[in-house]
């Protein structure tokens, strides 16, 4: 059940979500343009996603825990993640959370709840149904949301991850982000039947949305929350958007395909999302300039800010390795310094 609202705060929470739709979308033109100069060195874009994170996110309380997958910038920005975080990271420089040890867009944000992301894809899965088992074993009341892409659910660790979240029904949602490719592979050469679909094969409740529609997701996503929350056990979601562009700054799409889903077209999410607000009353044109233009401020300044912060001293490889240097660290470390 989604929570009752006044119109007055209805509002401010749809054009806040929309505001992070587009700060992320600005972000990603940012790093990808960066990434061409040889500013940045690798980035995994959000474009055509940003509905289906901000949607889940406003399900979501702030004592939540978020295994994300490392494509969820929109889904962070929402939850007040400040984008100096992320651009820190994707530098690696010395203010960076990981002290430049992550591969880019592998994010941590740990004061916000999320959890670092690992590359494997669907290892974070197993984690965070353990995660799910110790908030029900000490009786807490948060839940734990879990992202992956559709690729994903054809792993080894997804059925895991499923099986033992519904045999010991425990406070998780899971929520496939199907954006249609896994990397270069579509979606139906990976997988015979729908993501959602497979929740009856481990006795879970399994729903699909559109997840092009961000208050659409948000009302799936905040009844399974309410599920999860109560003590009713997982589900799994499928929310179905589209890849817009690059699977990474690594990828080339024109080999594998031509977009169907172009950035400002009527399938757009952003332009999706704007429609939907301008027909609620919430929103006019004046006021989608003024955000997509404040975005763009707010991610030059930010980026300008953070390239210029230097790179990790040397001598940090050698910390959280151990609790105490051992000889041969020691030796290691004099060589360098």
């Amino acid at each position: 059940m989604v929570e009752e609202l006044n119109e007055q705060a209805q509002r401010e929470k749809y054009v806040r979500g929309f505001g992070a739709m587009v700060l992320s979308r600005t972000l990603d033109r940012k790093l990808i343009t960066a990434q061409r100069q040889g500013r940045v060195g690798f980035y995994t874009p959000s474009t055509g996603q940003e509905a289906t994170q901000v949607g889940a996110s406003m399900a979501l309380s702030k004592e939540d825990i978020i295994y994300e997958y490392y494509r969820d910038v929109a889904l962070m920005i929402h939850r007040g993640v400040p984008i100096e975080v992320m651009l820190d990271q994707v530098f690696g420089n010395s203010s960076d959370l990981a002290k430049g040890r992550q591969m880019p867009s592998h994010f941590v944000a740990r004061n916000y709840n999320f959890m670092s992301i690992q590359s494997p894809v669907a290892t974070n899965l197993p984690l965070a149904v353990g995660a799910a088992y110790a908030i029900k074993y000490r009786k807490k009341g948060n839940i734990v949301f879990a992202t992956f892409g559709e690729g994903s659910s054809s792993t080894p660790d997804f059925h895991a991850a499923m099986n033992m979240a519904a045999v010991f029904n425990l406070p998780i949602v899971f929520m496939c982000e199907n954006n249609g490719w896994a990397i270069s592979t579509p979606v139906e050469k990976q997988t015979k039947t729908e993501i959602w679909k497979k929740a009856d094969a481990y006795g879970m409740r399994g729903v699909k949305v559109d997840g092009n529609d961000f208050i659409e997701t948000y009302k799936v996503t905040a009844e399974a929350v309410e599920q999860a929350r109560a003590g009713n056990g997982p589900t799994l979601i499928e929310a179905v958007s589209y890849r817009m562009g690059p699977h990474s700054t690594s990828d080339d799409t024109s080999k594998y395909r031509t977009d169907e889903v172009q950035e400002g077209s009527e399938k757009d999410p952003i332009e999706v999302a704007a429609n939907t607000l301008k027909e609620m009353g919430f929103i006019n044109d004046n006021v989608v300039s003024r955000i997509k233009e404040e975005s763009v401020r707010i991610v030059e300044q930010k980026f300008d800010e953070r390239e210029k912060i230097p790179a990790p001293d040397p001598e940090t490889m050698f910390h959280d390795v151990l609790a105490e240097l051992t000889w041969n660290l020691e030796e290691q470390m004099r060589e360098i310094l």
